[in-house]
């Protein structure tokens, strides 16, 4: 009985130890995939606006590919829920937090389908886009909080 116990402890250490390195893994990943996509669209975005000479028309449903970018975002997650909850919106023109901005991706809550407000990883991820404040440079958090990519001043 007494080997058992002993046994279970040693298994109850090394899951104690184990989970927090498991649950960075995750927030990294996370935040990785999220980047790329906002690399990839911001790409895209900035693509269509050189061959256009203008941003493509704002005020779609989150998640809906903005019209005229069907070619540049079709083989893209745009419209699937992204790794950190919510979904990605194009919004040109657009006011947060009292700034006005000609061009930013928001990853807005949909429904039940709500953006994480997990400081760790919304930071984690601000440090693989930007400058690592929430606050400041072309990742921050906008109107409701919601995380913000910025295109263009």
């Amino acid at each position: 009985m007494l080997e058992l116990a002993v046994v279970v402890f040693i298994i109850s250490v090394i899951v104690a130890l184990a989970v927090p390195g498991l649950k960075k893994l995750q927030l990294d990943a996370r935040s990785t995939v999220v980047a790329n996509d906002l690399r990839v669209f911001g790409t895209a975005l900035q693509t269509y606006v050189h061959e256009r000479g203008e941003w493509p028309a704002g005020n779609t449903e989150p998640g809906v590919v903005p019209t005229g970018m069907e070619g540049y975002l079709r083989e893209t997650n745009w419209t699937r829920s992204t790794p950190i909850g919510g979904r990605y919106t194009w919004s040109p023109n657009s006011l947060q937090q009292g700034v006005r901005y000609r061009a930013v991706i928001v990853l807005s809550s949909v429904g039940t389908d709500t953006v994480t407000t997990d400081k760790n990883q919304l930071l984690d991820l601000d440090r693989k886009l930007d400058d690592g404040s929430l606050d400041s440079g072309n990742f921050l958090l906008g109107y409701r909080n919601y995380p913000v990519f910025v295109l263009e001043h």
